[in-house]
Protein backbone atom coordinates (compact mmCIF):
# COMPACT_ATOMS: atom_id res chain seq x y z
CA UNK A 1 0.00 0.00 0.00
CA UNK A 2 1.34 3.44 -0.94
CA UNK A 3 2.44 5.70 1.91
CA UNK A 4 0.28 8.70 2.67
CA UNK A 5 1.67 11.84 1.10
CA UNK A 6 3.42 14.36 3.35
CA UNK A 7 1.45 17.62 3.40
CA UNK A 8 3.98 20.39 2.92
CA UNK A 9 4.04 24.16 2.71
CA UNK A 10 6.77 26.58 1.66
CA UNK A 11 7.69 29.85 3.36
CA UNK A 12 9.74 31.81 0.83
CA UNK A 13 8.70 31.00 -2.74
CA UNK A 14 11.18 33.22 -4.62
CA UNK A 15 14.93 32.86 -5.16
CA UNK A 16 16.09 29.47 -3.95
CA UNK A 17 12.50 28.84 -2.91
CA UNK A 18 11.53 28.37 -6.57
CA UNK A 19 13.48 25.09 -6.72
CA UNK A 20 11.85 23.88 -3.51
CA UNK A 21 8.37 24.79 -4.74
CA UNK A 22 8.92 23.02 -8.07
CA UNK A 23 10.36 19.90 -6.44
CA UNK A 24 7.60 19.62 -3.85
CA UNK A 25 4.90 20.18 -6.47
CA UNK A 26 6.22 17.30 -8.59
CA UNK A 27 7.49 14.90 -5.92
CA UNK A 28 5.46 11.73 -5.44
CA UNK A 29 6.04 11.66 -1.65
CA UNK A 30 4.70 15.17 -1.00
CA UNK A 31 1.54 17.19 -1.45
CA UNK A 32 2.31 20.89 -1.82
CA UNK A 33 -0.64 22.31 0.12
CA UNK A 34 0.25 26.02 0.18
CA UNK A 35 2.97 28.62 -0.09
CA UNK A 36 3.78 31.96 1.50
CA UNK A 37 5.93 34.94 0.56
CA UNK A 38 5.88 38.63 1.43
CA UNK A 39 6.40 39.36 -2.27
CA UNK A 40 3.21 38.71 -4.29
CA UNK A 41 5.28 38.12 -7.43
CA UNK A 42 6.98 35.13 -5.79
CA UNK A 43 3.61 33.47 -5.21
CA UNK A 44 3.28 33.13 -8.99
CA UNK A 45 5.81 30.30 -8.71
CA UNK A 46 3.22 28.15 -6.96
CA UNK A 47 1.50 25.55 -9.16
CA UNK A 48 -2.14 25.87 -10.02
CA UNK A 49 -4.32 24.78 -7.13
CA UNK A 50 -1.81 25.59 -4.36
CA UNK A 51 -3.03 28.72 -2.54
CA UNK A 52 -0.59 31.51 -1.81
CA UNK A 53 -0.38 33.71 1.27
CA UNK A 54 1.45 36.89 2.21
CA UNK A 55 1.41 35.95 5.91
CA UNK A 56 2.91 32.72 7.24
CA UNK A 57 0.61 32.79 10.28
CA UNK A 58 -2.44 32.76 8.04
CA UNK A 59 -1.09 29.91 5.92
CA UNK A 60 -0.28 27.74 8.92
CA UNK A 61 -3.61 28.51 10.58
CA UNK A 62 -5.61 27.50 7.49
CA UNK A 63 -3.68 24.36 6.54
CA UNK A 64 -2.80 21.37 8.70
CA UNK A 65 0.73 20.76 7.48
CA UNK A 66 3.10 17.90 8.27
CA UNK A 67 6.17 19.84 7.21
CA UNK A 68 7.17 23.36 6.22
CA UNK A 69 10.14 24.15 3.97
CA UNK A 70 11.47 27.51 5.15
CA UNK A 71 13.56 29.29 2.52
CA UNK A 72 14.25 32.76 3.94
CA UNK A 73 17.32 34.70 5.16
CA UNK A 74 18.85 32.69 8.00
CA UNK A 75 18.21 35.32 10.68
CA UNK A 76 14.49 34.76 10.03
CA UNK A 77 14.60 31.00 10.56
CA UNK A 78 14.09 31.15 14.31
CA UNK A 79 10.76 33.02 14.32
CA UNK A 80 9.48 30.91 11.41
CA UNK A 81 10.55 27.63 13.05
CA UNK A 82 8.89 28.63 16.31
CA UNK A 83 5.72 29.56 14.38
CA UNK A 84 5.74 26.15 12.69
CA UNK A 85 6.14 24.51 16.09
CA UNK A 86 3.02 26.24 17.38
CA UNK A 87 1.10 24.72 14.48
CA UNK A 88 2.53 21.20 14.81
CA UNK A 89 4.67 21.14 11.65
CA UNK A 90 8.16 19.71 11.27
CA UNK A 91 10.60 21.96 9.42
CA UNK A 92 13.13 21.81 6.61
CA UNK A 93 15.32 24.88 6.11
CA UNK A 94 17.99 25.93 3.70
CA UNK A 95 21.47 26.23 5.16
CA UNK A 96 22.71 27.43 7.58
CA UNK A 97 20.49 26.54 10.53
CA UNK A 98 20.22 30.03 11.98
CA UNK A 99 22.64 32.95 12.12
CA UNK A 100 24.24 32.01 15.44
CA UNK A 101 24.88 28.87 17.44
CA UNK A 102 22.59 30.20 20.17
CA UNK A 103 19.74 30.68 17.67
CA UNK A 104 20.31 27.18 16.30
CA UNK A 105 20.00 25.72 19.79
CA UNK A 106 16.86 27.70 20.58
CA UNK A 107 15.21 26.28 17.45
CA UNK A 108 16.17 22.75 18.44
CA UNK A 109 14.75 23.24 21.93
CA UNK A 110 11.49 24.56 20.43
CA UNK A 111 11.19 21.58 18.08
CA UNK A 112 11.96 19.06 20.81
CA UNK A 113 9.49 20.69 23.22
CA UNK A 114 6.78 20.37 20.55
CA UNK A 115 7.71 16.78 19.74
CA UNK A 116 8.79 17.78 16.23
CA UNK A 117 11.88 17.37 14.08
CA UNK A 118 13.96 19.56 11.80
CA UNK A 119 16.30 19.04 8.86
CA UNK A 120 18.66 21.31 6.95
CA UNK A 121 19.45 21.38 3.24
CA UNK A 122 22.87 21.47 1.58
CA UNK A 123 22.61 20.04 -1.90
CA UNK A 124 26.25 19.30 -2.72
CA UNK A 125 26.30 15.81 -1.20
CA UNK A 126 23.36 14.38 -3.17
CA UNK A 127 25.31 13.60 -6.35
CA UNK A 128 25.79 9.87 -6.89
CA UNK A 129 29.58 10.04 -6.98
CA UNK A 130 29.56 11.88 -3.63
CA UNK A 131 27.49 9.02 -2.21
CA UNK A 132 29.96 6.51 -3.65
CA UNK A 133 32.83 8.44 -2.09
CA UNK A 134 31.21 8.25 1.33
CA UNK A 135 30.93 4.48 1.07
CA UNK A 136 34.62 4.22 0.16
CA UNK A 137 35.67 6.54 2.97
CA UNK A 138 33.91 4.44 5.59
CA UNK A 139 36.43 1.67 4.81
CA UNK A 140 39.45 3.96 4.58
CA UNK A 141 41.49 5.02 7.65
CA UNK A 142 42.44 8.64 7.10
CA UNK A 143 45.57 10.58 7.94
CA UNK A 144 44.77 13.81 6.12
CA UNK A 145 41.84 15.62 4.53
CA UNK A 146 42.18 18.63 2.25
CA UNK A 147 39.35 20.74 0.83
CA UNK A 148 39.18 23.75 -1.46
CA UNK A 149 35.73 25.23 -1.94
CA UNK A 150 35.23 28.45 -3.88
CA UNK A 151 32.02 30.12 -4.90
CA UNK A 152 31.51 33.40 -6.72
CA UNK A 153 28.76 35.71 -5.53
CA UNK A 154 28.99 39.03 -7.41
CA UNK A 155 26.73 41.14 -5.14
CA UNK A 156 29.31 40.78 -2.35
CA UNK A 157 31.24 43.56 -4.09
CA UNK A 158 28.30 45.90 -4.65
CA UNK A 159 25.08 45.27 -2.72
CA UNK A 160 25.33 42.24 -0.38
CA UNK A 161 22.03 43.09 1.32
CA UNK A 162 21.38 41.30 4.61
CA UNK A 163 24.44 39.06 4.11
CA UNK A 164 26.61 42.14 4.54
CA UNK A 165 25.08 42.81 7.96
CA UNK A 166 26.86 40.49 10.38
CA UNK A 167 24.16 40.86 13.02
CA UNK A 168 21.69 39.27 10.60
CA UNK A 169 23.86 36.90 8.55
CA UNK A 170 26.30 35.78 11.24
CA UNK A 171 29.09 36.09 8.67
CA UNK A 172 29.63 35.12 5.07
CA UNK A 173 32.47 32.82 3.94
CA UNK A 174 32.31 30.36 6.84
CA UNK A 175 28.66 30.25 7.83
CA UNK A 176 27.05 30.77 4.42
CA UNK A 177 29.22 29.44 1.60
CA UNK A 178 31.24 27.33 4.02
CA UNK A 179 28.19 25.41 5.23
CA UNK A 180 28.25 23.35 2.03
CA UNK A 181 31.86 22.34 2.70
CA UNK A 182 31.46 21.76 6.44
CA UNK A 183 28.27 19.75 5.94
CA UNK A 184 30.01 17.52 3.39
CA UNK A 185 33.03 17.04 5.67
CA UNK A 186 30.78 16.15 8.60
CA UNK A 187 28.97 13.64 6.41
CA UNK A 188 32.21 12.12 5.11
CA UNK A 189 34.48 11.97 8.17
CA UNK A 190 32.53 13.10 11.24
CA UNK A 191 33.07 16.12 13.46
CA UNK A 192 36.38 17.69 14.53
CA UNK A 193 37.42 18.20 18.13
CA UNK A 194 39.57 21.27 17.49
CA UNK A 195 39.46 24.18 15.01
CA UNK A 196 41.87 26.95 14.05
CA UNK A 197 40.75 29.59 11.55
CA UNK A 198 42.12 32.68 9.84
CA UNK A 199 39.99 35.07 7.78
CA UNK A 200 40.46 37.75 5.16
CA UNK A 201 37.87 40.45 4.46
CA UNK A 202 36.81 42.41 1.41
CA UNK A 203 38.81 45.62 1.01
CA UNK A 204 35.67 47.66 0.46
CA UNK A 205 33.49 45.80 2.99
CA UNK A 206 35.48 44.93 6.09
CA UNK A 207 32.41 43.26 7.62
CA UNK A 208 32.35 40.55 4.94
CA UNK A 209 34.66 37.59 5.55
CA UNK A 210 35.84 36.67 2.10
CA UNK A 211 38.29 33.78 2.53
CA UNK A 212 38.60 31.33 5.41
CA UNK A 213 41.63 29.09 5.98
CA UNK A 214 40.61 26.42 8.47
CA UNK A 215 42.68 23.75 10.21
CA UNK A 216 40.77 20.81 11.69
CA UNK A 217 41.71 18.03 14.09
CA UNK A 218 39.60 14.91 14.48
CA UNK A 219 39.31 12.55 17.46
CA UNK A 220 40.81 9.71 15.38
CA UNK A 221 44.00 11.75 14.85
CA UNK A 222 43.09 12.74 11.29
CA UNK A 223 44.10 16.30 10.44
CA UNK A 224 42.33 18.49 7.93
CA UNK A 225 42.83 21.69 5.98
CA UNK A 226 40.08 23.67 4.26
CA UNK A 227 40.12 26.87 2.21
CA UNK A 228 36.71 28.42 1.62
CA UNK A 229 35.97 31.52 -0.44
CA UNK A 230 32.86 33.47 -1.29
CA UNK A 231 34.22 35.68 -4.04
CA UNK A 232 36.62 33.66 -6.21
CA UNK A 233 35.56 33.72 -9.89
CA UNK A 234 35.62 29.93 -10.19
CA UNK A 235 33.19 27.54 -8.54
CA UNK A 236 34.85 24.36 -7.27
CA UNK A 237 34.68 21.81 -4.47
CA UNK A 238 37.77 19.62 -4.46
CA UNK A 239 38.55 17.06 -1.74
CA UNK A 240 41.64 14.98 -1.12
CA UNK A 241 41.35 12.14 1.41
CA UNK A 242 44.66 10.45 2.19
CA UNK A 243 45.93 7.42 4.05
CA UNK A 244 49.31 5.74 3.77
CA UNK A 245 48.19 3.50 0.90
CA UNK A 246 45.09 5.15 -0.54
CA UNK A 247 44.15 8.55 -1.90
CA UNK A 248 40.64 9.55 -2.89
CA UNK A 249 40.13 12.65 -5.02
CA UNK A 250 36.60 14.05 -5.25
CA UNK A 251 35.14 17.05 -7.01
CA UNK A 252 32.20 18.26 -9.04
CA UNK A 253 33.50 16.34 -12.06
CA UNK A 254 33.81 12.94 -10.39
CA UNK A 255 36.11 10.89 -8.19
CA UNK A 256 39.31 8.86 -8.56
CA UNK A 257 40.80 6.37 -6.12
CA UNK A 258 44.51 5.54 -6.01
CA UNK A 259 45.92 2.53 -4.15
CA UNK A 260 49.68 2.19 -3.81
CA UNK A 261 50.05 5.02 -6.34
CA UNK A 262 47.96 3.24 -8.97
CA UNK A 263 44.54 4.46 -10.14
CA UNK A 264 42.06 1.72 -9.27
CA UNK A 265 38.72 3.48 -9.69
CA UNK A 266 37.38 6.42 -11.66
CA UNK A 267 33.77 7.62 -11.68
CA UNK A 268 32.63 10.63 -13.66
CA UNK A 269 29.80 12.82 -12.41
CA UNK A 270 26.46 12.22 -14.06
CA UNK A 271 25.30 15.32 -15.96
CA UNK A 272 22.18 17.15 -14.85
CA UNK A 273 21.49 14.99 -11.82
CA UNK A 274 18.19 15.88 -10.09
CA UNK A 275 19.85 16.57 -6.75
CA UNK A 276 16.84 18.50 -5.38
CA UNK A 277 14.66 15.47 -6.06
CA UNK A 278 17.19 13.22 -4.33
CA UNK A 279 17.33 15.63 -1.40
CA UNK A 280 13.57 15.48 -0.97
CA UNK A 281 13.66 11.69 -1.42
CA UNK A 282 15.94 11.54 1.61
CA UNK A 283 13.84 14.06 3.51
CA UNK A 284 10.74 11.92 2.97
CA UNK A 285 12.63 8.87 4.23
CA UNK A 286 13.82 10.76 7.30
CA UNK A 287 10.35 12.13 8.01
CA UNK A 288 9.01 8.57 7.95
CA UNK A 289 11.66 7.42 10.41
CA UNK A 290 14.50 5.97 8.32
CA UNK A 291 17.72 6.40 10.28
CA UNK A 292 19.73 5.64 7.15
CA UNK A 293 18.53 8.82 5.43
CA UNK A 294 21.51 11.10 4.90
CA UNK A 295 19.69 14.42 4.96
CA UNK A 296 21.23 16.60 7.69
CA UNK A 297 19.06 16.48 10.80
CA UNK A 298 18.87 19.27 13.36
CA UNK A 299 21.41 17.65 15.70
CA UNK A 300 24.08 17.29 13.03
CA UNK A 301 23.23 20.84 11.98
CA UNK A 302 24.01 21.92 15.55
CA UNK A 303 27.40 20.19 15.40
CA UNK A 304 28.17 21.94 12.10
CA UNK A 305 27.14 25.24 13.65
CA UNK A 306 29.52 24.53 16.54
CA UNK A 307 32.35 24.31 14.00
CA UNK A 308 31.17 27.56 12.37
CA UNK A 309 31.08 29.28 15.75
CA UNK A 310 34.55 27.92 16.62
CA UNK A 311 35.92 29.26 13.32
CA UNK A 312 34.78 32.80 14.07
CA UNK A 313 35.98 32.63 17.68
CA UNK A 314 39.35 31.30 16.58
CA UNK A 315 39.75 34.02 13.93
CA UNK A 316 38.95 36.66 16.55
CA UNK A 317 41.37 35.37 19.20
CA UNK A 318 44.11 33.91 16.99
CA UNK A 319 43.91 30.65 18.93
CA UNK A 320 42.63 27.18 18.28
CA UNK A 321 39.25 26.33 19.79
CA UNK A 322 38.57 22.90 21.25
CA UNK A 323 35.09 21.48 20.81
CA UNK A 324 33.45 19.58 23.63
CA UNK A 325 32.42 16.06 22.71
CA UNK A 326 28.99 14.93 23.84
CA UNK A 327 28.84 11.82 25.97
Amino acid sequence: MASKKIRAGVIGCGGMGTAHVKTLAEHKAFELAAGCDINPEALKNLPEGAPGYLDAKEMLAKHKLDLVSIIVPNHLYEPMVKLACRHGACVFTEKPFGHTLASCRRMIRALEAAGLRGWVGAQRKYAKHFQKARGLLRKMPLDFVNLVFTYFWGPAFSDPGWRGDRARSGGVAVIDSGWHALDALSWFVGDPDAVFCQLTFLETRRDIDNIAAVQLHYPSGTIGSAVISYTQPRSMMDFTFSSQRKNLYLGYGGLTLHEDHQETLKIEAEPNEPIFVTMYDELARAYRGARSAYVTDMHRAERIMQVVDACYRSAKTGRAVRLARKA
